[in-house]
């Protein structure tokens, strides 16, 4: 009685080891996205399709133009949750673009000083990989993307003047304090500024290809809080139109936030995001040659720029299919089903987990109160352990 019974409490102590094991993990799981580091948009109430991932806070009646340019609005925001839901308004219609004859409609323009600033406003923006951290006090891994973007359109004939200015910290006075970087490379006679900056969000979330080379893709945001918000919204919808025709998924949408990004200095500045802090940084220096001869062949109709039409490019999104391009659905939905098979096996492996433990339990309880069913156990492991648990009997 005593052997089955030191049995039984060893049984019972290792389903409940098995039982916290798997209830403290989910809790971790439910305590960690309560702490994500990223909103999740949906298209729908119904929650069933995700639009986008953002880094930054999104706030109702914010906008967002898709990589296939539908127009949503924000309609509600779980901030505790960080899950936002959109509405869909419109299919937007970009403007025309065509290298050719913005070179031949701006000789002026191209034969004069062509000049572009860049900046960061958030200096301490970094790649885990390789900068093995997504944030330093000081020049982070974004200076080795601004350097980059610099020397490719420096490459291309533009003169570039950068500007590695800290604003640190990263907080909400980061920006009044970028205001005079920006405003200084103004001053020195740039046509356009450039604000680089990372965003915080899944891998697969920027994760593309074009020209057949797997590279990050970069998001556009707009300032709706500047006083030049039309003029900017127009500059940001040529960049991705020229894009989209040159060189598909390069730009993979258009962010319409509340804030004014130094965008009311001049009807020609836009806050590009390269990448994520989950992508490698070396995808994202691969973007840069492909932005600067957009933002140059937008801004001054140069003829060194490839005229590539999206007919002799072959792009693959690694985050869409076609069949879902095509429906409209935005990256990161993959993940999003990955996210939740996973967390519903957690679920399957706590159901299994507590029949079994019922079960042996149950077991447990008849093996105590019925001498009988004692007998037969007993009987049962002495002949199937050859003695582990005790001497078989005689027949």
């Amino acid at each position: 009685m005593k052997k089955y019974f030191n049995c039984l409490i060893l049984i019972l102590a290792v389903m409940i080891s098995l039982f916290n094991i798997v209830f403290v993990s989910n809790k971790a799981a439910s305590a960690a996205d309560t702490t994500k580091k990223y909103y999740t948009v949906y298209a729908d109430s119904k929650k069933e399709k995700v639009l986008f991932l953002r880094g930054d806070e999104v706030s109702v009646g914010d906008r967002y133009l898709s990589g296939n340019n539908k127009l949503y609005e924000i309609e509600s925001v779980d901030s505790k949750e960080k899950i936002a839901i959109a509405k869909f308004l419109k299919d937007e219609i970009l403007p025309e673009i065509s290298v050719q004859n913005e070179t031949n409609n701006n000789k002026a323009a191209a034969a004069s000083t062509k000049k572009i600033g860049v900046y960061h406003t958030h200096n301490d923006e970094s790649y885990f990989t390789p900068d093995g951290i997504d944030s330093v006090y000081g020049k982070g891994g974004i200076h080795d993307v601004g350097k980059k973007f610099v020397s490719e359109l420096n490459n291309i004939g533009v003169e570039t003047v950068y500007r590695e200015d800290l604003h640190l910290p990263h907080n909400s006075g980061a920006y009044t304090r970028s205001q005079v970087t920006a405003t200084a490379l103004l001053d020195s006679g740039a046509t356009a500024i450039f604000d680089l900056h990372r965003d915080s969000t899944k891998r697969s979330e920027y994760l593309t290809k074009v020209d057949g080379k797997q590279m990050s893709s970069v998001r556009m945001v707009v300032g709706s809080s500047s006083k030049n918000y039309e003029e900017n919204k127009k500059f940001a919808y040529t960049i991705k139109s020229y894009a989209d025709k040159t060189y598909p998924g390069l730009i993979k949408d258009i962010y319409f936030g509340k804030g004014n990004y130094n965008q009311g200095l001049t009807t020609k500045a836009m806050l590009f995001e390269m990448g994520c802090e989950n992508i490698e940084k070396d995808l994202v220096l691969k973007t840069t040659p492909y932005l600067a001869k957009t933002v140059t062949a937008v801004l001054f109709g140069t003829s060194t720029t490839p005229t590539k039409t999206a007919n002799e490019t072959a792009v693959v999104s690694e985050t869409t299919n076609s069949s879902s391009s095509q429906s409209g659905s935005a990256t990161g939905v993959n993940d999003s089903m990955v996210t939740n098979e996973l967390v519903n096996s957690n679920e399957t492996l706590f159901v299994v987990i507590g029949i079994v433990g019922f079960v042996i339990v149950l077991i447990g309880l008849i093996m105590i109160f019925s001498r009988k069913a004692r007998q037969k156990v007993g009987r049962f492991f002495s002949e199937t352990f050859a003695g582990i648990f005790g001497k078989k009997k005689a027949e």
